[in-house]
């Protein structure tokens, strides 16, 4: 089978403005998608889910993660944050967070649902102050306010004042910056006291909130040194590489109490401060769900390419494991047809679409930008798109060797890395030339969650696969 038409029109290299069309019908199917796929899927666990528990559950998702990640990748959508949730900072935007969390939060606890499966209920009885419930929950919505706000004034920052070399002395420094000083010194105290048992003996002590409270002192300090101080308002810079990062640290908020959404807002942050923010607009980060004809068979011909070189490979190499039984029931998948549509659209749409945002909009954008301003020479549209590809997709795999072998692998942990770490790596690159092909993210979404669930079907993997 050729491989020519992986990386053929390289939209990627150049790209053009989106029509539009179909955006906002895809952002309501994908809504109602989610929520279906979700409610389904919760009725085949082995943990039992009543009726009310499974319809919140999914509600919270189409909430915190589906109605912001599809409909910010419309012309709605970007018109409403420019003029709604980028505005006085993203004030608008956190308000309603932190709304929209209180209510959630109130939701469940006045309903009593299962503590086990809600994990939060339990963690805010200790969050701070032992067994101070209502006062823990006023806290971090606090807490989550200051950490949703941090990346707006850095992207202020970035508007205002990083394209000026004019020279600032230490205490202008600090003057002009009053605000953002004042939020990460909140900010590390609230980590600190999550995480430790000054107020309370009854929680466990460690330091990882002292580490992340003290990461955005650092990323701040390292956005005011000379080799950062560049502002190219066409393309990303070093500077919103650190942006980037302190969107995405804020996911340690949502982790402790741990909300099972809480991933979706740090990247709702990310997507409106890194792709709407930055004024850039979405057709340069590729960020679209319009769909195309010339796409969809794109689309089959690469899922194709990929299982027929992926499946194979992983299997000569003794990755699946050799004693496991296939997640799925082949004789059974006839009957139990939702479970398997719902489980490739979790795949989709909670793994595919979160490392996708990320590394084809965020890390494969930033090498395109960084190539097009160092190179010496000029690059070819299909030399372009190569070499972000294989930047981005080794980054991927090294992001993927932290995964242990499951029960019954029969590759040592080493080995089980490194293997872990060439599938995943050779599986992006799928993605990611996709990504460069058509500049539409549906795409590699698409086939990055496919891919992955005839992973899991056809080895017989653990539910976590390097694709």
């Amino acid at each position: 089978m050729s491989i020519d038409f992986l990386a053929n029109r390289c939209e990627f290299a150049k790209p053009k403005q989106y029509s539009g069309k179909g955006e906002v019908t895809f952002a309501v199917i994908g809504c109602i998608l989610w929520f279906g796929a979700i409610v389904v899927r919760l009725g085949f666990g082995e943990q039992l889910w009543t009726l009310t528990e499974r319809f919140i559950e999914a509600s919270s998702f189409v909430i915190f993660a589906a109605i912001p990640i599809f409909f910010l990748a419309t012309s709605i959508g970007t018109a409403f944050a420019k003029r709604v949730l980028l505005r006085n900072n993203g004030l608008w935007f956190q308000v309603l967070i932190c709304l929209l969390l209180g209510l959630y939060i109130s939701l469940i606890k006045l309903l009593a649902l299962n503590p086990t499966l809600f994990t939060c209920l339990e963690d805010f009885e200790s969050l701070i102050i032992k067994d101070y419930f209502w006062a823990n929950v006023l806290i971090f919505l606090m807490g989550a306010f200051i950490v949703l706000r941090i990346p707006f004034l850095l992207l202020e920052l970035r508007k205002h004042k990083i394209h000026k070399r004019k020279y600032r002395s230490l205490p202008q420094t600090i003057r002009d910056s009053s605000q953002i000083i004042l939020l990460l010194s909140l900010h590390f105290i609230y980590t600190s006291l999550v995480n430790t048992s000054f107020l309370s003996a009854g929680i466990e002590t460690v330091n990882s909130g002292y580490i992340i409270g003290f990461g955005y002192f650092i990323i701040v300090a390292l956005m005011h040194l000379p080799i950062v101080r560049t502002t190219l308002f066409d393309r990303t810079t070093v500077f919103d590489l650190l942006l980037a990062a302190a969107c995405l640290i804020s996911l340690f908020m949502f982790s402790k109490p741990a909300f099972s959404f809480g991933a979706f807002i740090s990247l709702t942050l990310f997507v409106l401060v890194w792709i709407h923010g930055t004024g850039m607009g979405r057709s340069h980060f590729g960020y679209s769900f319009e769909i195309r004809k010339i796409d969809l068979f794109y689309v089959a011909k690469a899922i194709l390419t990929a299982i027929c070189l992926l499946v194979p490979l992983a299997l000569l190499l003794n990755f699946a494991p050799s004693k496991t039984a296939s997640a799925f029931d082949w004789r059974a998948i006839g009957s139990d047809v939702p479970f398997f549509l719902s489980y490739a659209i979790l795949f989709s749409f909670r793994v595919g679409i979160f490392e996708e945002i990320l590394f084809r909009s965020g890390l494969m954008v930033f090498i395109r930008d960084q190539l097009q301003t160092r190179s010496h020479s000029s690059l070819s549209r299909q030399q372009l798109v190569w070499w972000s590809a294989i930047v981005c997709s080794v980054v991927f795999g090294i992001c993927h060797i932290g995964n242990d072998p499951e029960s019954g692998s029969a590759l040592s942990p080493l080995q089980y890395k490194a293997t872990y770490a060439v599938l995943a790596t050779l599986a992006s690159m799928f993605y990611s030339l996709a990504f460069g092909e058509t500049n539409r993210l549906w795409v590699s979404i698409t086939i990055h969650g496919i891919v992955d669930t005839m992973a899991v079907v056809l080895l017989g993997a653990s539910l976590v696969v390097p694709f």
